[in-house]
């Protein structure tokens, strides 16, 4: 009795420590897009399918801010965010409001999604779909 009571000890320390392990693990997901810019487009070079995806740039429209990590590449123009997406091979774009400045806007990216913030309207972006999702 008193061995299978230290059994089942041991077998539940053994489970906490496995536990533990899990819970501070992270899976980390190295960066997979670069970001560029010509005279006329936004460039996407996939490090996943080796090659250049274009998106046609609007009159007079310059990249304020650029983000990537993961599978997710960001541009922020004073038109529009963009959203590259390795995992679907496209860009996806999402049109800025009048009232939004791009000073109030905040980027933030993890692994396979990246977040819009503004004072108005919060814009969450997945590489898996490679859609923008708003939440006003």
């Amino acid at each position: 009795m008193l061995q299978k009571k230290r059994s089942i000890q041991i077998l539940l320390i053994a489970l906490l420590i496995a536990a533990s392990a899990m819970t501070s693990y992270a899976v980390e997901i190295d960066t997979e897009v670069i970001l560029a810019e010509r005279k006329d487009k936004f460039l996407a070079f996939s490090g996943v399918n080796d090659h250049w995806v274009s998106e046609d740039k609007r009159l007079s429209e310059r990249i304020l801010a650029k983000a990537t990590e993961g599978n997710v590449g960001i541009i922020i123009t004073h038109r529009r965010i963009l959203g590259f997406s390795v995992i679907t091979d496209q860009w996806t774009s999402e049109d800025l409001k009048v009232s939004e400045n791009i000073k109030d806007i905040t980027i933030e990216i993890e692994g396979n999604v990246a977040t819009m913030t503004t004072p108005t309207r919060v814009i969450g972006y997945s590489a898996n779909t490679g859609r923008w999702v708003e939440f006003e």
